[in-house]
This record gives C-alpha cells, structure tokens and sequence, in this order.
C-alpha cells in the first residue's frame, strides 16, 4: 500500500505546531445543520471481513476518529469508529466533510487533461509559454519544463511547503505566485525529466496555468466540469478556513484541534480542497471508469512510471498512483494535511473501492511501525474484504 506516515511528502501544508497556536479561530459549523438523509450502509448489513477489527484498532492505536467507505459493485458500506469531536465526544460520521488536502491534486490534474483533450493546451507545451518569466531564478527554467514534467513531478522543481515563511504564518492568505517564489530561491533537484520528486509546486504551477489558459478562476473551472456534473454536493475549494457544513475536527500532534486553523491558499489546486468520504468516491469511480476524459487523455492518466516515495514503490501518472494490495491493482492518491489523513483506492473497473481517513496526524505516530501495519490491514480489508 502507499505510505502511512510521510507527512513531508503528502502533508501540503507541513506546518509547525507551534505556529498554529497563533493562529484565530474561524466559526464552527452548527451541528445542527448536519444533513438529515440517512447513512448509506449495505442492503444486508454485511462489513468487509475483519474490517470492524482492523478500523478499531486504529483507535486504539491513538486516532480520535476513523471513517471507512468500501464498495464492492453496487453495495456500499460505511464504518465510523471514534470521534469527531473530542470536546464534545461527537462521533464520526461518513456524511462529514474532511481536509482532502492532496487528493485535490487528482482534481487539479482532471481538468487540465480536459483542457488537452479540447485542444486548449497540450502536455508537452512548456510552462514559459503559458506563464513567461514565472519560473526563472536559481536555476530554475520554465523553457524546460513541460505540463506534463508538473503533472508528474518530474520538473525537479523543490517543495515550497516546509519553508518556515509558510509553517510559521497558517493563517496568512497565500498568492500562488508567492508559493512558486518560494520553491524558485532553491536550486533545482535534477533536470527535468531526469528524476522524481514530490512537490506541491507542480501542481500550484498546474493551477495557474488552468487560470491562464480558461480565463477563469479554477475554483471555477473544477465546479463546472467535474462537481456539479458529478453532483458533489459537498467538495469544494474554499477561501477562507472554515467548512460549508459539519466536519470532522481535526487534531495536529498534541496541539489540540487545529481544524480551522491553517488557511487552505497555503494548499490551493495542490491541496486546499475538502470534501466527504462519499464524493470522493464518486469522484474516483467516475475518473477511472472514464467517464471524465476521452480514452487518448485516460491514458495519458494512467500511464506511470515506478518510484520510490519515501522508501515505498508506487507506479505514478499523472495526478494519481496505482499501488498493489493483495487482490490486486488499487488507483487513487492520498492526502495530508495538519489534523486530515486520507486514503483512496479504486479498482480500475470501479467496481473495488476504498476511501479511509482519520483525524489526527502526529509523526510519531504516523512513523510507528505497528501503527503503520494496522494501517494497512484496514486498507487491505476495506478494498479486499
């Protein structure tokens, strides 16, 4: 499976703990605004075998909460184990929105296949000829770098999130071109194509150029070709630090809740997304059955190279991976942010499915081999059963 504890890699905003308690909290959603449809379970009631096991270990483990959406055809199971809230013992529940922090960068990637496939762009255009002069300085060129060295974090481009002018201001409102500033004081890791490396600076860069191209904001553009057809009532890119509904809370080492804490312009088309266990599903089925893109860009999604991230293999495309469980292939991406951690895992027929999160990220715990193994048998009981 892929990574259970790499907060530098998938944690978008990588900020510091102490940095988060200078920050203003935004307004809590009202409970009372929770949706009134009912839980979606499994017409005979049936969980994957062992999963209730494995999800309560996680608990135990020291996670306040644990959501799980499994799928096999038709039938859909939710599983909630721990709470939302810890303040006020709420519990979990699948209907609440969560920080997908980088699954949005399979969003980010989605509509700009789609702007491919209308002809728009194409993925060897570099990414000087969209935004001049934006990728210069330190070595850097953006004469040499194409859509798809972004898309694929082959650009050698370095990680802007754990300069400590982004982990010590979360609740400052980022521009993306000050992001991209930051990563270009460096020095680049390789030339482009010549290696892999993970960075939001990519998929920050995939964002601007999704503005230039259309014109409009890409807050816009995600809306309209991918959530309102697909009828995600929940996802959305926010502005501001606060959730449109009820959220799971979630809680940064032992610094407390920091749910509303960090501004997600610090994750923006990388990361800044949040959405529910459920429309994440809904979104993946529909992308990986290819109901999102024409067969030639479907391709181009899924066409990988193997890599090695942080000591674990992955087969990488184009905003998502293709990792191995025991029943065979999964596709999806993972996301983590301070307090969020999420796991998606489609089968490539759309029939297999596997969404897990959990809110509370902690790198000792992230890093403990047990913790970690736990992880994966969740993993592998919600996609395999």
């Amino acid at each position: 499976m892929a990574r259970a504890g790499t907060m530098a890699r998938r944690a978008t905003a990588g900020l510091l703990a102490a940095a988060v308690l200078t920050a203003v909290c935004a307004p809590l959603a009202n409970a009372a605004d929770r949706p009134t449809s009912p839980k979606a379970s499994t017409a005979d009631g049936r969980q994957p075998k062992g999963l209730r096991t494995a999800v309560d270990r996680l608990v135990a483990d020291g996670q306040p909460g644990v959501i799980v959406m499994t799928r096999r055809g038709n039938t859909v199971t939710h599983l909630a184990a721990g709470v939302a809230d810890q303040e006020t013992g709420t519990p979990m529940d699948p209907r609440d929105q969560i920080r997908i922090a980088s699954i949005t960068k399979t969003f980010t990637a989605t509509v700009l296949l789609q702007l491919v496939a209308e002809r728009r762009l194409s993925l060897n255009d570099t990414v000087d000829h969209w935004l001049p002069g934006v990728v210069r300085g330190g070595g850097n060129d953006g004469r040499r770098i194409t859509v798809r060295n972004l898309l694929q974090h082959t650009s050698g481009l370095n990680e802007y999130a754990l300069d400590p002018r982004i982990q010590t201001q979360p609740e400052r409102v980022w521009k993306p071109r000050e992001l991209v500033d930051i990563a270009l004081e460096k020095e680049p890791l390789f030339d482009p194509g010549k290696g892999w490396s993970y960075a939001n600076t990519n998929y920050i860069l995939a964002g601007m150029i999704i503005e230039k191209v259309t014109g409009h904001r890409v807050e816009s553009e995600i809306g309209r070709r991918i959530i309102r057809p697909l009828g995600l009532k929940h996802t959305s890119m926010p502005r501001g630090t606060g959730f449109s509904g009820p959220y799971v809370h979630g809680y940064y080492g032992s610094y407390g809740d920091v749910s509303t804490l960090i501004s997600p312009s610090g994750g923006w088309t990388s990361g800044g997304m949040i959405s529910t266990v459920d429309d994440v599903a809904t979104f993946h089925r529909a992308l990986f059955t290819g109901r999102l893109l024409p067969r030639a860009q479907q391709r181009e999604l899924t066409t990988t190279r193997a890599v090695i991230d942080d000591g674990s293999p992955e087969d990488y495309g184009l905003g998502v991976y293709r990792v191995r469980l025991r029943c065979g292939s999964a596709w999806g991406h993972d996301g983590g942010w301070p307090g969020y951690r999420t796991w998606a895992y489609t089968s490539k027929d759309g029939r297999r499915q596997a969404i897990i999160s959990y809110n509370r990220t902690d790198e000792k715990l992230q890093a403990d081999p047990a913790f970690r193994a736990d992880l994966k048998k969740v993993a592998e009981a919600a996609f395999c059963g």
